[in-house]
């Protein structure tokens, strides 16, 4: 697919993604189904605002269009907590109407900035940075009521499986390459400059956490156990309204009479063989109740990378939901780590940074390095609504520790005297 053919399927799956908002509840753009993240209407300027802003900066626009909507669009906010994002809430949004005139006339400059081919570098640019926001937006809409919500014609809810035996795979010591060449066609500033890492031999599970195998974590009294948590994770739990997964609704106040699963589109019980999805420091304690531990980024590399990119499973919107991780169907590498790639992304004990040398981009200086805060881990291998283009083996994902809004899972790791 060239980059013309590109920009117009990903805008016509952004689209696309916007239609599943009942068309009869206007009041739904102005939700916050995440209080970290501004509401619903922000996301369709923003899209737009980014592309403008980089054109122009790249000297490839002359002028901004609607400058007020191009600065008030430009950027979201990753706030440390609920009140921090309060005082970054604003008030008054332009009509709807307003930013869709101005998106219809980004998207011309942006499609004729595509054709001309100049400056591949900001074409891509703009263009990832939109097929990440699909993911944003999807899982945005994950929380939203409900009632707000019409599903797509092809959606059809997931069926469950059974949770497959905890199984940890010998991954034999290795030499492994993080990030990209520079002679590579195209990459965020963090997958740059390439680096090589040894890592020895060492154990991994074959297969991604489930809601069964967390729920076991829960029922023996885990987050009520300081032991598992580190003091940032235990602290973060007293921000959090409930101490389970925040995608689990218990049926009864405390999940005595069993747990359902929020759906991208309505509650259903709790599927026990689909991959949990929480965050680090929930990922974290998991893996110490257990005696394990999560393994580094480049361990992930070393049994998923190892001789190229794996077969993908559950990966960009074929599914748009979660799959059972024992599924007949998913691609197994030669040591037997089932579905490295899809389905999820997984947490790595790597706090997000540079890689050796690192240099940020002078058109996007702020996409990496304002995150290297020592808050912030790594996360490999791709979610079910990651664009196929971003599950490239260099590609460097990160979210907050405390963030578990996200379609993020992970999967134990040891050394080679431990078992399951």
């Amino acid at each position: 697919m060239d980059l013309v053919e590109r920009f117009i399927a990903m805008r016509r799956r952004t689209r696309d993604i916007f239609t599943w908002i009942a068309p009869e509840f206007s009041e739904a753009w102005d939700a916050r189904p995440i209080p970290l993240r501004h509401p619903l209407r922000f996301y369709e300027g923003h899209l737009a605002a980014f592309n403008a802003n980089l054109l122009h900066a790249a000297g490839l626009l002359p002028r901004r269009p609607e400058p007020a909507l191009s600065d008030l669009f430009a950027r979201g906010i990753d706030p440390e907590s609920t009140t921090q994002a309060g005082a970054l809430r604003i008030d008054a949004w332009p009509e709807r109407a307003w930013v869709g005139d101005y998106v219809a006339v980004v998207d011309g400059l942006m499609l004729d900035a595509v054709r001309s081919g100049e400056r591949p570098e900001i074409l891509l640019t703009c263009v990832e940075h939109e097929e990440m926001h699909q993911e944003t937006l999807i899982y945005l809409l994950h929380r939203l009521d409900p009632r707000y919500k019409r599903p797509p014609a092809r959606y059809a809810p997931p069926e469950d499986a059974p949770s497959p035996a905890r199984k940890l795979c010998d991954v034999p010591g290795r030499r492994v390459t993080l990030g990209c060449p520079d002679s590579a066609a195209f990459g965020w500033d963090n997958e740059f400059p390439a680096c090589t890492v040894d890592v020895p031999p060492f154990r991994l599970e074959a297969h991604k956490v489930t809601n069964g195998d967390f729920l076991a974590f829960l029922d023996a009294g885990g987050y009520a156990d300081h032991r598992w948590w580190s003091d940032a994770g235990w602290a973060a739990l007293e921000e959090r309204p409930g101490r389970h997964p925040p995608f689990w609704i218990p049926r009864g106040e405390s999940g005595d009479d069993g747990w359902l699963l929020r759906g991208l589109f309505g509650l259903r019980p709790l599927p026990l063989g689909m991959p949990v999805y929480v965050s680090f420091h929930e990922a974290e304690a998991y893996a110490r109740w257990r005696g394990l531990r999560l393994p580094t980024e480049a361990e992930f590399h070393a049994a998923a990378f190892h001789s190229g990119p794996p077969e993908a499973g559950a990966v960009d919107y074929i599914v748009l939901e979660s799959a059972p991780v024992g599924r007949d169907d998913a691609p197994v590498t030669a040591e037997g780590i089932v579905e490295p790639v899809g389905n999820g992304w997984e947490w790595t004990a790597s706090v997000f940074a540079g890689l050796p040398g690192f240099r940020p981009r002078p058109y996007y200086p702020g996409y990496s390095a304002d995150f290297f805060d020592g808050t912030h881990h790594v996360v490999k291998g791709g979610s079910p609504v990651t664009a196929r283009p971003l599950l490239r083996p260099s590609f460097r994902n990160w979210y907050r520790d405390a963030y578990s809004y996200a379609y993020t899972t992970f999967r134990c790791a040891g050394d080679l005297n431990e078992s399951a």
